[in-house]
């Protein structure tokens, strides 16, 4: 008997960490969104060639406006728009 209970016990427990450890990942994206639309993040945007090689590179707090197609990217970049279509990006978050 104490065996079943010592059991369920440590499958509660481990249900109430994963629980409660997923619900504070989603929480912090979800505050890492809001910053993101409403403030923006320092963030790296890296563009690159068909052939790999690095093309441009924004930094500062950028706003990263997502778009149904997968082929553009649009930001807000020191007070400019900037769209770039079909280039391979990658876009870092700043500490």
């Amino acid at each position: 008997m104490k065996t079943i209970l010592k059991r369920s016990t440590g499958l509660v427990l481990l249900s109430v960490v994963v629980l409660f450890g997923g619900c504070s990942q989603k929480f912090q994206r979800g505050v890492k969104d809001f910053q993101s639309k409403w403030v923006g993040l320092e963030r790296k945007v890296t563009v690159y060639s068909a052939s790999g090689q690095p093309v441009r590179t924004y930094e500062g707090r950028i706003d990263i406006e997502p778009t149904e197609y997968g082929n553009k990217i649009k930001f807000a970049h020191d007070g400019h728009m900037v769209l770039i279509y079909n280039m391979g990006v990658v876009v870092e978050e700043l500490k």
